[in-house]
């Protein structure tokens, strides 16, 4: 790993600045990366319960209910608290930490940074309100609420999409402020992962890994921020 490119600005708060980034970075990555194994546990609980209702063991019925009842539970349980750790992970941490970087290098980092608040943060609002109103629309049995929280969904996609493309943008100015080929491969792994999910969890992996490193080498470096 190249030795970290922060000597824009000589103050120990700007050394604060960039660790403080860093971990917010790391924690998010780390969020991310349990978040995915929790969904991948869920997604094979998921079609072992498929399978045990297409495929039932003869004679076993009501073991086998129980069996799927219980499957089932852990399989919502699973896929609930992976939801709410990616959130976490998001909100909490990853566009904290975008905003603190641009808060050191505006002139890079503050376009990730707003790409990734306006698409993750509005994208979420808009899919939040569009399944309530396909909530309202199964009870009320109304097409027109149907169609409208379907529109909702397809613009809750793009923004979000416009905040994962913030996302890589982020990762590449990483790179360029911290001459950092982790950083570099996270971020392909992240484009590649729209074909190979596994990649995306690999990458993560790396962007921890690589953000663990910078922050224990810049807070133990002696004067030279």
């Amino acid at each position: 790993m190249a030795a970290p490119q922060v000597e824009q600005q000589s103050t120990s708060s700007a050394r604060g600045v960039v660790v403080d980034g860093l971990r917010k970075l790391k924690l998010a990555a780390l969020l991310q990366i349990i978040a995915a194994i929790l969904a991948g546990v869920s997604a094979i609980m998921l079609l072992e319960l498929l399978g045990s209702l297409l495929f039932p063991v003869p004679g076993h019925r009501a073991i086998g209910f129980r069996i799927i009842a219980i499957a089932g539970i852990w399989w919502i349980a699973l896929a609930v608290v992976a939801l709410i750790l990616a959130i976490v992970s998001i909100y909490l941490y990853l566009l904290p930490s975008a905003k603190r970087f641009a808060s050191w290098r505006s002139e890079e980092f503050s376009t990730p940074s707003q790409l990734m608040g306006i698409g993750y943060l509005w994208g979420a609002i808009v899919l939040l309100i569009a399944l309530l109103i396909v909530a309202v629309s199964a009870v009320s049995l109304t097409s027109g609420i149907v169609l409208g929280g379907a529109v909702l969904v397809i613009v809750g996609g793009i923004l979000l999409l416009i905040g994962w493309i913030g996302n890589l943008i982020y990762f590449f100015r990483l790179r360029d402020a911290f001459n950092s080929t982790l950083f570099l491969v996270a971020a392909i792994l992240l484009i590649i992962s729209i074909f190979v999910p596994i990649l995306g969890f690999i990458a993560w992996i790396l962007t921890y890994i690589e953000a663990d490193s910078l922050e224990k080498k810049i807070a133990t470096e002696k004067p030279a921020l």
